[in-house]
């Protein structure tokens, strides 16, 4: 099987880096052609490296894994879900004190592929029970994170996300450009407010996502081919 993982920093998926590249599994990691990807920070960064990577094998699944800002108290920090559907949250034009995106502006068709009513929806269709335990969410992408409430404001009246990271939109698109299916895994390390890193809690949503994202490897892999 061919599996590309995809983060933005190694730290987010260091545990999981170190687990596969243990003496014990490193024969299994081998076998199975998992690739792990650093794309750095943000859209731009995400696309072209996957603009690369994606068109050159024959990807069997991407998975997107990082942490996250949520918009919702319910939604609490260390929380993990299924990030389903994403959108570009700033990539438009300014009107005052109002937003127009590209479909507002008319630059861009609600419908026009891979997008539908404007979101981009992952491309997954295998049963995994890893992924029945964990909230399917809305996402919104920044290249600049939410931290004035303005913004916030606007993100939650333009778009009603759940969560908003700064790579998750940039990886669907990319994905569902190139036909590769795709799930976006996240967990939430601070909730989206005015900056205050006190509050964050980087540390848990790193370990959370990754304890997660071992067990949904391992439920993947089981079975298939070596």
């Amino acid at each position: 099987m061919k599996l590309l993982i995809v983060s933005s920093t190694r730290k987010e998926i260091e545990p999981l880096e170190e687990y596969l590249l243990d003496e014990d599994r490193g024969k299994n990691f081998n076998k199975h052609g998992i690739e792990l990807m650093i794309t750095g920070p943000g859209s731009p960064f995400t696309a072209y490296h996957l603009g690369k990577t994606l068109p050159a094998d024959n990807w069997d699944l991407a998975i997107n894994l990082g942490i996250c800002g949520s918009f919702k108290t319910e939604l609490s920090i260390g929380t993990t879900v299924n990030v389903t559907m994403d959108m570009f949250g700033d990539i438009g034009a300014e009107d005052g004190e109002n937003f127009h995106d590209l479909f507002k502006l008319g630059l861009l068709e609600f419908n026009e592929f891979p997008f539908e009513n404007g979101l981009i929806r992952n491309w997954y269709k295998e049963q995994n029970n890893s992924l029945t335990e964990i909230s399917e969410v809305r996402g919104v992408t920044v290249n600049t994170v939410s931290g004035n409430d303005l913004n916030i404001s606007r993100m939650v009246r333009n778009y009603a996300p759940d969560i908003e990271s700064m790579e998750g939109a940039a990886f669907m698109y990319c994905c569902r450009k190139q036909s590769v299916p795709c799930l976006q895994i996240r967990t939430v390390s601070n909730y989206v407010e005015k900056r205050d890193k006190s509050k964050w809690q980087v540390n848990l949503g790193i370990a959370n996502l990754n304890n997660f994202a071992i067990k949904l490897l391992r439920e993947i892999l089981q079975g298939k081919d070596e």
